[in-house]
């Protein structure tokens, strides 16, 4: 016998709130099913860009800090004159005198720590070596700073000096920067000006001298180091040698 729905005899009719309560579970969980595929499926999440490294991408690095070093427009803390204290290697002999260090090697080389005071002269206008032409009022550079100037000047009576005690100089190089240390062989380094000579003698020989000398305005001084040699490769390296052994210090 037949059900009034026309569905088979003996089944249990359904409540049309069944079907829906069903269709709606299935949205859900199809729902559910999806938001976990897309949760692990989609893209991890990126770390943070780090921040630029100084001097990438064309940013300037930081300068240094201060105290490390003395260059030539830095004024150095010295009141009173100060003194060298050298230590050349084995090869030097000291030939001592009071105001000025002095070394000789089996090589031939010579190599002199002065200190004494700043010449009124010292100037910007003495800087330039006698070869070079002053430059034309429409071209010419910024004036040098006092500290800078008064060390040029400096450098230009060292050389005037070593024209005056030989019979012919030539200046074959200037604007060189030799580096020595300040109170101790370890602390802060000092430019100094520096300069390449070749000194004629009148039997026709010649020696090759670097000098390095840096003014010090506020204690009226000037120091300098000579390097004297037969060969201008030995100076160069007497020079580099006597800079590394050296330092400046207070009385």
């Amino acid at each position: 016998m037949a059900n009034d729905d026309g569905g088979p005899a003996g089944a249990p009719s359904r409540p049309p709130w069944v079907a829906v309560l069903v269709a709606a579970c299935v949205v859900v969980g199809v729902g559910v099913v999806v938001a976990i595929a897309a949760l692990f499926m989609g893209p991890s999440p990126q770390p943070p860009a780090p921040a630029p490294t100084p001097g990438a991408s064309g940013e300037a690095a930081p300068s240094a800090a201060p105290g490390q070093g003395y260059s030539l427009s830095d004024p150095l803390p010295l009141a009173a004159r100060p003194v060298w204290h050298a230590a050349p290697s084995a090869e030097y002999r000291l030939t001592a005198a009071p105001d000025e260090l002095r070394y000789v090697s089996d090589a031939g080389c010579r190599l002199s720590f002065r200190a004494g005071p700043l010449q009124a002269g010292a100037s910007p206008s003495n800087a330039a070596p006698r070869t070079t032409p002053a430059p034309s009022s429409a071209s010419a550079s910024p004036s040098p700073d006092p500290e800078t100037a008064a060390t040029r000047g400096a450098l230009a009576d060292a050389i005037e000096a070593e024209r005056k005690a030989s019979s012919s100089v030539g200046v074959t190089e200037q604007g060189l920067v030799v580096v020595t240390t300040l109170g101790s062989q370890g602390g802060p380094l000092v430019d100094m000006a520096g300069a390449a000579l070749t000194v004629g003698h009148t039997d026709g020989t010649a020696t090759y001298v670097r000098l390095a000398v840096r003014a010090v305005p506020a204690a009226h001084a000037a120091v300098a180091i000579e390097a004297e040699c037969p060969q201008p490769e030995q100076a160069a390296t007497a020079m580099n040698h006597a800079s590394v052994h050296a330092y400046l210090a207070d009385h």
